[in-house]
């Protein structure tokens, strides 16, 4: 997230792991800005043995992740300061 400071992990359970091992599955975030958080949660998924079918938003940061396997609803501008 571009919003918080320092290293961040993401973390799957083995109770939560053998739910989703062998399921198809949709990522869903509210706003993609470089795709970082979805190539993340993504690869983690697919290590844990599910099959990320599709990845959706609600928003689209304009000028970073390229969105061209992204089904979301709206760009959201970015303005220079």
């Amino acid at each position: 997230s571009i919003t918080t400071q320092g290293k961040q992990i993401l973390v799957l359970d083995g109770v939560d792991r053998k739910k989703i091992e062998g399921k198809r599955v949709c990522v869903v975030d509210d706003v993609v800005s470089t795709g970082g958080s979805l190539r993340a949660v993504q690869s983690l998924l697919e290590k844990a043995g599910a099959d990320v079918v599709c990845k959706a938003a609600v928003l689209l940061e304009e000028g970073g992740y390229d969105g061209s396997d992204l089904v979301y609803l709206e760009r959201l501008p970015v303005f220079p300061l």
